[in-house]
């Protein structure tokens, strides 16, 4: 037979005698399972209070995402808006020389629209790549024309065959050059 077995109680082992509770206790027993109930209360509490939160941020990427959205989509509003007289001339311009016929008044105006848009892109941060008679710089420069001179150094931009621009320091577009070999 087992060796364990409380031959007065009829129990298999010592974890099944029952003992009987004094009331000390009882009443530690009783303030454990409060204690335990408080714990689970605020454990639930900061579950809510978790997922309260990651909601929150999760509404907040979604919004973020939306005024970028928005932003990106409507950027470019107050370049548009200073186009907007520019195309108002150029269509002016068309309906007046088709109407008079008249070239020299055409070219005038055409040229002044031009220096418009020039200014309008000057005051958005764009400047033009000087090119003509400096030195050739692949940064700033696309050579399309290698040709021999005498005149001038080797490796300097002898015309501007299409200008470069450049927005707040960087390249929009490379000045299209003629090279000195």
């Amino acid at each position: 037979m087992n060796e364990e077995k409380d031959w007065a109680s009829g129990a298999e082992s010592l974890e099944e005698v029952e003992v009987p509770e004094t009331e000390p206790e009882q009443d530690n027993l009783l303030d454990l399972k409060q204690e335990l109930e408080r714990a689970r209360e605020e454990v639930r509490q900061y579950n809510e209070h978790y997922l309260r939160a990651l909601a929150d941020m999760e509404n907040m990427r979604k919004r973020t995402s939306r005024e970028r959205e928005e932003y990106v989509k409507y950027a470019t509003t107050p370049l548009i808006k200073k186009l907007l007289p520019v195309i108002d001339d150029l269509e002016r311009a068309l309906t007046m020389s088709a109407q008079h016929q008249d070239y020299a008044s055409l070219y005038k105006g055409v040229e002044m629209i031009v220096k418009s848009l020039h200014e309008i892109i000057k005051t958005e941060g764009v400047q033009a790549i000087e090119a003509a008679g400096k030195p050739f710089d692949p940064e700033f420069h696309e050579p399309l024309i290698l040709e021999e001179s005498p005149e001038h150094p080797s490796n300097t931009v002898l015309e501007e065959l299409q200008r470069g621009y450049t927005l707040h320091g960087r390249v929009l577009r490379p000045s299209l050059v003629k090279v000195s070999n």
